[in-house]
């Protein structure tokens, strides 16, 4: 496959929003912005998404313990698609950085569980981190992403909304498909929905359209988090018996 990396620096913004609330901001953003160009005709404005996440043993991620507290590294996987993307996204106040690197699901597998293979490849920047990091495979997060998209005055603008957030246990380094949704143990994560503002230099004058109509407070998410509440993994094993009712972790606002 043709080999991929991308760089990207640009302000992100969430905000947490009821089912309710979620349905006008949709629509609100249906009559002004664009659909963006990774949405799937099955689902029109929306995709799947797959998030393996990783972290050290001791959860350094998950307890925001030092230089690798501050950074999460994560491989990607887009519906079905074979092509996964290796990741690093570091966050100071609202400014993301983000480094990606798009790979196939079989050399990930492979140069992963064999970091010390000489051979070329593109993800290696990202295996020697993970080495460097004793970072492993800890949990998935699966969402559905409504997306939508505009340029304006030369820049770029893009607002979405992640639902039905489940978490399922991690398979090694292999990275679930949509397909896989069937066979596999899903817990829910949350019901709440998550809204993501992102643009670059100055809030477009969109969004502070959108804000000042629905004056949704800004509000701090992490989905990996939520995950490893979700499943106990902080403090034990999985417990599928208690799954029907997980509200959101009281911390999530401390942490994007």
């Amino acid at each position: 496959m043709t080999e991929i990396q991308v760089h990207d620096q640009r302000i992100e913004l969430k905000y947490l929003l009821d089912a309710d609330l979620s349905q006008q901001v949709r629509q609100w953003a249906r009559e002004r912005l664009g659909v963006d160009a990774h949405c799937s005709d099955t689902f029109g404005d929306s995709y799947d998404v797959t998030t393996l996440y990783l972290d050290t043993p001791e959860l350094d991620l998950f307890h925001r313990t030092g230089e690798i507290g501050k950074a999460k590294h994560r491989i990607r996987r887009y519906g079905a698609e074979p092509t996964l993307w290796v990741e690093t996204k570091r966050k100071k106040t609202d400014v993301v950085n983000k480094n990606r690197t798009a790979t196939n699901d079989g050399e990930v597998v492979a140069r992963l569980s064999d970091p010390s293979d000489p051979t070329a490849w593109c993800g290696s920047w990202f295996a020697t981190r993970v080495s460097e990091r004793r970072l492993q495979p800890t949990v998935q997060v699966h969402y559905r992403r409504f997306a939508r998209t505009s340029t304006l005055g030369g820049e770029n603008m893009r607002l979405t909304i992640d639902s039905q957030l489940q978490a399922s246990a991690a398979d090694g380094w292999n990275v679930a498909s949509t397909s896989d949704a069937a066979n596999q143990d899903r817990i829910r994560a949350t019901d709440a929905e998550i809204l993501e503002l992102k643009f670059h230099n100055t809030m477009p004058v969109l969004f502070k359209e959108l804000l000042m109509t629905f004056a949704i407070p800004v509000t701090g998410f992490s989905k990996y988090r939520t995950a490893v509440d979700a499943w106990n993994l902080a403090t034990s094993a999985p417990m599928l018996s208690s799954v029907a009712n997980i509200d959101l972790p009281s911390d999530c606002p401390s942490m994007c």
